[in-house]
């Protein structure tokens, strides 16, 4: 039972929680962007696409500098509060702009890398490594509440269970970053529902987006309990780490995503919920959760808005067409999957099964499809799709003259919706 009524200070989170929950490997793992998201590919966790990772001088000095025209974000490995961080919108030849309109030519970037090498912008000036990641393009969702950069939402857990969340939304202000500290809107959420409740800006409530005037509260977020596992799932990939923060954003093309795990999680998503994170973590820092699952449920019931209780919560929604990421031991692939509810099994390619090296099951499984009935051999098989982790018996056949080497059948679509207009 909570006692606590006030808000968490630093120095309390710092030896109540941080140094209680969270081991000096972990912390280290988690103060290390750059490893962090290399846990994050290898757990086969959605995260963004590592481009390149500089770890010395000369392969800085050594690099083409031939990136995507598209955009892509410049990180310092060991970064504190949004500095050092680079975004561009654009990059021809060698040169490119930045989501905030300035310019860089490959030499001025090459110097900005080497300005994080010398830790300039990491934790205690130390020295650093840089790497560069895709850049996200944000969900549709968000076009009338972001007039500039991206926005993220971060998620304090405990122990695999999420304790409090909060929408950070950019500003001109901050120029794009997501970070309250610089100038971003900082929106309490609803751990049940997903909807936004009370906004704060440098400290005090605002109503309405700067830029937008569109409400800040009453915002529905979707796909609230895929991301508030997948926030749970990201807790794991480092080891003893108990308490921690997990920022998460929504790709256009491939749904949440991790972007970073920090072990020092600051204290101001309090004022955007009018709630004390020291309270919600002492009511439940002596449950064990089994698993990922039962800990959403538990944060969904405990830390339910009284007036928000009346609000229907939706199953996760399905495209017809979904990202799917096999994981396996050999590694982890993700494809393009069609989503039929007329087929009772997923069914994947022989070709999936050879660049994986999926075992074959000794049994042979019987399919009715629209030419009669088939026996095909089968695999043991591990999905993620839309922030969930399915376990599954898929049929294996030839599939390489279809568009999609992967059909999701409807036993593996337990507690989600189809869209059959996406």
């Amino acid at each position: 039972m909570a006692i606590s009524r006030g808000a968490l200070g630093m120095n309390a989170r710092n030896f109540l929680y941080v140094r209680r929950y969270n081991t000096s490997v972990a912390k280290k793992a988690a103060d290390n962007k750059l490893r962090t998201k290399r846990l994050l590919i290898k757990d086969g966790i959605p995260t963004t696409r590592l481009i390149k990772a500089f770890n010395s001088r000369s392969a800085i000095r050594s690099f083409d500098w031939k990136l995507p025209e598209e955009g892509f974000v410049v990180k310092p490995a060991r970064g504190y509060g949004g500095e050092g961080i680079l975004v561009f919108k654009n990059w021809k030849r060698d040169m490119g702009t930045t989501i905030s309109g300035e310019i860089y030519t490959k030499d001025e970037l090459e110097s900005h890398i080497f300005d994080i090498f010398e830790g300039v912008y990491s934790l205690q000036n130390l020295p650093d490594k840089a790497y560069i990641e895709e850049r996200v393009v944000q969900d549709k969702f968000f076009k009338k509440y972001v007039v500039l950069g991206l926005a993220d939402i971060r998620v304090i857990l405990l122990r695999k269970i999420p304790v409090m969340a909060m929408l950070r939304i950019p500003t001109l202000e901050s120029r794009g970053t997501a970070n309250l500290h610089l100038g971003a809107i900082g929106v309490g959420i609803d751990m049940r529902t997903g909807i936004t409740k009370h906004a704060v800006l440098g400290g005090k409530e605002v109503k309405k987006i700067l830029g937008t005037g569109v409400k800040t509260r009453g915002i529905k977020l979707p796909n609230w309990g895929n991301i508030l596992r997948l926030a749970a799932r990201a807790q794991n990939v480092i080891e003893d780490l108990g308490y921690c923060g997990v920022d998460i954003v929504l790709d256009a093309n491939r749904g949440p995503l991790v972007l970073e795990i920090n072990a020092r999680p600051g204290l101001e998503i309090q004022n955007a919920n009018l709630d004390s994170l020291r309270s919600r973590l002492e009511r439940v820092e002596n449950i064990n959760v089994a698993n990922i699952e039962r800990g959403v449920e538990l944060s969904q019931s405990l830390f339910a808005e009284e007036n928000l209780e009346k609000v229907g919560v939706s199953p996760s929604m399905l495209s017809l067409v979904e990202r799917v990421t096999i994981l396996s031991e050999h590694g982890n692939k993700t494809y393009d999957a069609k989503v039929d509810s007329g087929a009772l099994r997923t069914a994947i390619d022989w070709s999936i099964v050879r660049d994986l090296h999926l075992p074959i099951l000794p049994h042979k499984i019987l399919v009715r499809a629209a030419n009669g009935e088939q026996l095909r051999s089968a695999v043991r098989l591990q999905f993620l799709i839309a922030g969930r982790k399915v376990t599954t018996t898929a049929t294996v056949t030839e599939r390489s003259h279809m568009m999609y080497k992967i059909i999701i059948g409807r036993e593996d679509m337990k507690g989600f919706l189809i869209n059959p207009n996406a």
